[in-house]
């Protein structure tokens, strides 16, 4: 059976952490047979990089840093080959991976694809394929990078190629099921939807890309700590069927400096409200929450919130626009943003009662609501954060 494993940066930090890898994965030579590798970059190695960069004192466009951060990749790959053949295992790096890109528009539409006949020949030959992560080859023949923690989407997308399971290793040791992680615990499987969701709503220590290839295509995941002779740790994301689900809650999760805007006096037709969100796409503004209260026949107010360093471009746009800038604007900064994950929520009655209830019971006001079949999300003051952590995961059995 085929495994694609995954070591990131925390992992690969210099070469006596590279050549620890090999040394175990040597000392488990019954699996080696079967095993694709794939590296981000060493630390020392971007780092050195970055420093070389910095140096030129200048602007360096994209694609130029793109071919140096993708040549920190291959080179990691080439030492962890060199390492694997001085345990006695053989290995070979392959680079330059063809494919469609892994933009999110190709994932949701299951159209990527990866050319992995040359990863597939290895393994016939008893061969460790070693696969520099980030990079690949794209439409024109340039380097096509998937940029941070890209090095998880192109494992999933080779475990994808193969038909074979996943296994991330990073800088965390699974999934928790509250923030901070040392006071939750590590979720033993959570459905795709759950992960992609706890993603989006504050979990930063995995990639959504790579998730979101691997419900598309059916990749059980496991995010853990590596180099483990027995998975006992660690959090393993897989299809809602699999997973028995008892109870409403799975995980909660925290994103810190909110701002929620509230804009009053919109008219109903909605064409000033399409101008306000086409101008936020077009600054990029990724909205966590959407509200709309009728005001009177014909106005009404729109509330929505985002990242805090998002808000000075926000307030330029809406100063430099005159059919925005006649409204009454308000801004609310220093929020925090609570929320509760769980497939169970879509089979249980009144956990979104509990929630406020919860809060109102220890005085925590909450701004903007938001709600999806899995997953609800309260805005408040940060400085009520801790204790909505503390009451909500104490309601819920987190």
């Amino acid at each position: 059976m085929n495994i694609v494993q995954k070591y990131g940066g925390c992992y690969l930090k210099n070469m006596e952490d590279l050549s620890a890898i090999a040394s175990h994965l040597a000392q488990s030579r019954e699996n080696s047979d079967s095993l694709v590798l794939v590296t981000a970059a060493m630390q020392e190695i971007a780092e050195a990089m970055s420093a070389r960069a910095a140096s030129l004192e200048t602007e360096i466009g994209s694609d130029k840093l793109d071919a140096m951060f993708s040549a920190a990749e291959k080179q990691t790959a080439a030492l962890m080959a060199a390492a694997l053949e001085r345990e006695g295992l053989r290995a070979a790096v392959i680079e330059d991976i063809k494919g469609t890109s892994l933009s999110e528009v190709e994932v949701f539409a299951g159209k990527h694809e990866l050319e992995i006949g040359r990863i597939e020949k290895a393994l016939q030959e008893g061969v460790i394929p070693v696969v520099a992560g980030f990079q690949g080859i794209g439409k024109y023949g340039a380097e096509d990078v998937q940029g941070r923690y890209g090095a998880a989407a192109t494992a999933v997308a080779i475990a994808a190629g193969l038909g074979c399971d996943c296994q991330l290793y990073g800088n965390t040791k699974g999934i928790y099921t509250r923030e901070p992680a040392e006071e939750g615990s590590v979720i033993e499987k959570i459905s795709y939807e759950e992960a992609m969701e706890l993603i989006m709503l504050g979990e930063s220590d995995l990639e959504s890309r790579a998730i979101e290839l691997a419900k598309a295509f059916g990749v059980e995941v496991y995010v853990g700590p590596a180099m483990e002779e027995e998975k006992s740790g660690g959090t393993y994301i897989m299809d809602r069927s699999l997973i028995v689900q008892e109870a409403a809650v799975t995980g909660l999760t925290v994103s810190d400096d909110i701002v929620v805007y509230t804009l009053k006096g919109l008219p109903t037709d909605g064409d000033r409200i399409a101008e306000l969100f086409e101008l936020l796409s077009d600054l990029s503004v990724n909205i966590d929450m959407i509200s709309q209260q009728t005001c009177s026949e014909h106005s009404c107010a729109v509330s929505f919130s985002c990242s805090k360093d998002k808000t000075s471009e926000i307030d330029q746009a809406f100063e430099v626009n005159q059919r925005l800038r006649e409204l009454e604007i308000y801004k609310q900064d220093n929020l925090s943003l609570v929320s509760l994950v769980g497939v169970g929520m879509a089979s249980h009655v009144g956990v979104a009662g509990r929630v406020f209830s919860v809060l109102a019971q220890h005085a925590i006001h909450h701004y903007n609501i938001t709600t999806s079949e899995i997953s609800i999300s309260v805005a408040i003051d940060s400085s009520q954060k801790a204790a909505a952590v503390v009451s909500l995961s104490e309601a819920f059995g987190l």
